[in-house]
């Protein structure tokens, strides 16, 4: 009995010691990364864009990634992004940019990392969003583990016929975003219509309930289908690529391509939306 006791003990003992690897990763050449939108709204004929550029960093590291200033930035050859004096690293289309029926818009950025200069490009198709025709919103009682008790907000839009659609949604609440990233995430953030083209939607757009006096705005866009996956790519990468049994991660390619030899592409996405707004309060 005392062999097994001392048996035990002693595998206890083992299996509660572990070694801490940390590994030291070779710091790979700085590159550009970029967030930038083009939007236009379903109530004008213009839109405006926003753009922030920082440097990549380190995979260890614990520190916020440099800025990216006295860049210069053009939408189609024309339009000047300016820097705002405030939020160094965002750029911003001081005059609005008008949309007169073409089918893409183009991003050139020029900026300097590490005293080398770089040409980053990237071009996004405008599409079409429909417009929301109704918002509403239902009691529901407590349903647990997977509802609580509270109003949800649905809303209702129909579907073009005959062409593939994508679609993002923001949503928020008193003003502030409602956004958690779960592994669900990607299928209800973003959407497609591979089979409901052409039908009439009617969703939930909030997953956490309101409460009386609350008021959610709920932010449709139609977005093209490179962006529908990146997004989703995205998505993937942060919730579902550890673990045991996890995939393993892949790389996350944008559309922004380096015009010269000192840089590759640049980490992020040029995109262009086209969007329309809704909102209700909760009596």
């Amino acid at each position: 009995m005392k062999k097994v006791i001392y048996y035990l003990l002693g595998l206890l003992c083992f299996s509660s010691c572990e070694t801490v690897v940390d590994l030291e990763l070779n710091e790979g050449d700085k590159t550009l990364v970029v967030e930038s939108y083009l939007e236009f709204s379903d109530t004008a004929d213009v839109g405006s864009a926003r753009v922030y550029l920082t440097e990549s960093s380190n995979f260890n590291g614990n520190t916020s990634p440099n800025i990216i200033s006295n860049a210069t930035i053009l939408i189609n050859d024309t339009y000047v992004l300016d820097e705002d004096p405030d939020s160094l690293g965002f750029y911003v289309s001081n005059l609005p940019i008008p949309y007169l029926g073409q089918e893409k818009f183009d991003i050139d950025i020029v900026a300097d990392i590490d005293g080398k200069e770089g040409n980053w490009t990237a071009s996004n198709d405008f599409t079409n969003v429909p417009n929301i025709d109704s918002i509403y919103y239902v009691f529901k009682e407590a349903a647990p583990p997977f509802q609580d008790e509270g109003y949800y907000v649905k809303i209702m839009f129909e579907d073009p016929v005959d062409e593939q659609n994508f679609y993002h949604l923001t949503v928020l609440i008193n003003d502030t975003l409602s956004f958690e990233l779960t592994p669900g995430t990607k299928r209800s953030l973003i959407l497609r219509d591979e089979y409901v083209n052409g039908s009439g939607l009617n969703f939930e757009v909030n997953d956490e309930p309101l409460k009386e006096g609350q008021t959610l705005k709920v932010i449709l866009s139609s977005i093209t289908e490179d962006t529908y996956y990146y997004y989703f790519n995205m998505y993937t990468l942060l919730t579902e690529t550890s673990g045991i049994g996890a995939p393993p991660p892949f790389p996350l390619y944008g559309n922004l391509v380096s015009l010269n030899n000192n840089f590759p592409n640049a980490l992020g996405n040029f995109q262009v939306r086209s969007t329309t707004v809704k909102e209700i309060t909760v009596e």
